[in-house]
């Protein structure tokens, strides 16, 4: 870490702390110091003003173009010669209920109708007496812009891609007094960030090709809103209707998104990826046109935001050549300024510094991909993913045991005493599919490989494929890999894995509406004898493209487990249990059927993205 990256951060305190302001004479340009700007603008003097940006777009009963509510803040000397960038964070949840400001560090925006002395995060304390603007955005229909709620939809994307234009010198916007007014502080450069939906937008505003945006920051962000309630065909919680219900908070509206809330529920319940609600909210598609460098952060753990939507974007984002980095955690659903906040804040100055700013520090020429191996332990890589397809094969061993356990092989040759094998259909939890997998239990079919002999790695999207046969005409399937060995391991499943401490940092500037103090945030682990590395879920009827399935007949379904990065640990074993429903699913799409469903051993086998190929695998099984 280069000196004075953190030059304002403040010590540790048991209470928030009102910190000194930057210097009282303030220069006309940003000062830079190894290779970073520094806080040389006052915070307390900054400007802070209210505009109200048009979107293209009237999804409002009335007709009415959707009005967008931002909220600036800015140094002062950017009413001089100044001329600044933006870092907008755009959300659904400034009113409340959201997971950083009610889950963790207790910040919404206080109402509208003024400038802001309290600003959400700690983008404000930090970036503006370097030289930034920070633009604070209620997605449209929340708090105080108009509009409809979407849900990743038109209005939502065309609205905030209108900030940023406008941020470029495009578009129309007033003040509170409804009078015009432009940007004419702005260098016309804009970064976004935000975490969950927040960081789901900077994907689908950066998918257009929005002139002036220079660079998003996605933090376990949706890349393809299809995968947060559908995965072939088996249908997670929540749905776009109960989203758009729940963040659709500005009074204002009440009685003028009728249509848009009647076409959320009519196209919602089609699990089909391809049709055109869906792919309208699919941003990896449209990666050619992205235009910003990205910064993807991820939760490789996370089941809120599914991992599938960090790897497609990632390889996306690679194919087409777009300047990007990576961190990776194992976390779930949590942000790099609770998880890894010291090397986080000085990451991201120096990304936005190099993008925003047009510093040459260095950033890019670093490695690309950060990834979590475990508590506090990170490694650095060159790109990602790197593993290679490399099978196993389910089989049962030729000496069974009491009871019989399943194994997984390299050989398919060598694998199967019995060529099938059976297990009801039961709604579990992941725990109960998981655990203990030497005890008989006909709700589940588990399948380990040899003890390894060294570690092996996996790195990319890993894939189970089988041939069932069902007794009755609906049923669902869950796939788990497992990594069967004790070790210390972050308990994502308990608050993503992370605990509040007692102890503050501040971060940039403050004062006493606005501290720039935040609770620190520590690891939560626990000694495990397994860890759930990833899943895969199957509606066979609707993988089959049929109504209903014909009992007795063998259906080939192929399940595409969530990315991961994991190392298997010399001395553990490999593991996959196929089993029913898992209760994370819709109870009424997936419920216990209590029929047998039959796997046919020969035809089924799971490909791992294996750093090596086959050829590590079987030396690690050797």
């Amino acid at each position: 870490m280069g000196l004075g990256v953190l030059t304002a951060l403040a010590l540790l305190a048991p209470t928030a702390t009102v910190q000194a302001t930057a210097q009282p004479e303030e220069p006309d340009r940003i000062v830079v110091e190894d290779g970073v700007t520094q806080p040389v603008f006052s915070y307390d003097d900054a400007v802070r003003e209210v505009v109200r940006v048009q979107s293209p777009v009237s999804s409002q009963d009335s007709g009415e173009p959707d009005m967008i509510y931002v909220d600036i803040i800015r140094p002062a000397a950017s009413d001089g010669d100044l001329k600044v960038p933006t870092i907008i964070h755009t959300s659904p949840y400034f009113a409340g209920w959201n997971d950083f400001s009610n889950n963790r560090h207790g910040e919404i925006k206080p109402p509208p109708g003024a400038p802001l002395d309290f600003f959400p995060r700690y983008y404000d304390n930090y970036f503006v007496p370097r030289g930034y603007a920070v633009a604070l955005v209620d997605l449209t229909g929340s708090r105080a812009s108009t509009g409809c709620a979407d849900v990743g939809g038109p209005a939502e994307t065309e609205g905030l891609a209108a900030v940023v234009e406008w941020l470029a010198g495009q578009g129309h916007a007033v003040d509170l007094d409804g009078d015009a007014v432009s940007a004419d502080w702005s260098n016309s450069k804009a970064g976004m960030i935000g975490k969950s939906w927040d960081g789901t937008v900077p994907n689908a505003v950066a998918s257009r090709g929005t002139e002036g945006l220079a660079t998003i920051v996605p933090l376990v962000a949706l890349s393809d809103w299809h995968t947060d309630f559908w995965a072939n065909g088996a249908r997670h919680g929540g749905t776009p209707t109960l989203w758009h219900d729940r963040h659709s908070d500005n009074p204002a509206m009440a009685q003028e998104c009728d249509t848009v809330r009647a076409e959320l529920a009519a196209e919602e319940v089609d699990p089909d990826p391809s049709t055109d609600f869906w792919q309208t909210r699919n941003f990896v598609k449209d990666a050619a046109d992205v235009e910003a460098s990205v910064f993807v952060v991820s939760a490789m753990n996370d089941y809120t935001v599914p991992p599938v939507n960090f790897g497609r974007w990632w390889e996306a984002l690679e194919a087409n050549d777009v300047p990007r980095k990576m961190w990776l955690s194992q976390t779930a659903h949590e942000e790099p300024f609770d998880f890894r906040r010291t090397e986080w804040v000085s990451t991201l100055h120096r990304w936005m510094d190099h993008w925003l700013q047009g510093i040459d520090n260095g950033i890019m020429d670093e490695p690309m991909v950060d990834i979590q191996r475990g508590p506090g332990e990170w490694t650095t890589h060159d790109d990602w993913p790197v593993g290679s397809s490399a099978p196993l094969w389910f089989g049962n061993p030729r000496d069974a045991g009491d009871p019989p356990q399943g194994t997984l092989q390299p050989d398919p040759r060598n694998s199967v005493r019995d060529r099938t094998a059976t297990f009801t259909e039961t709604r579990r939890s992941v725990t109960q599919m998981a655990a203990a997998p030497t005890t008989a239990d006909p709700r589940r079919l588990v399948y380990q490989s040899p003890v390894l002999s060294e570690p092996v790695r996996i790195s990319g999207e890993a894939s189970v494929t089988v041939d069932a046969t069902f007794a009755g005409p609906n049923a669902t399937l869950t796939v788990l890999l497992v990594d069967y060995g004790e070790a210390e391991r972050l308990q994502h499943t308990n608050d993503g894995g992370l605990i509040n401490l007692t102890t503050q940092t501040c971060f940039g500037a403050g004062n006493a509406a606005d501290t720039g103090c935040y609770a620190d945030v520590g690891p939560r682990t626990h000694v495990a004898p397994y860890e759930v590395v990833s899943r895969g879920w199957s509606y066979p009827a609707f993988q089959a493209g049929v109504d209903a399935l014909e009992p007795g007949t063998s259906y080939r379904l192929r399940f595409d487990l969530q990315h991961h990065d994991y190392v298997f640990e010399a001395g553990h074993r490999i593991g996959v249990v196929i089993a029913g429903p898992e209760t994370g699913l819709v109870s009424n799409r997936h419920p216990s059927t209590g029929n047998p469903i039959e796997i046919d051993l020969l035809g089924s086998r799971i490909e791992l993205p294996v750093v090596g190929g086959p050829s590590a695998l079987r030396a690690a099984l050797d």
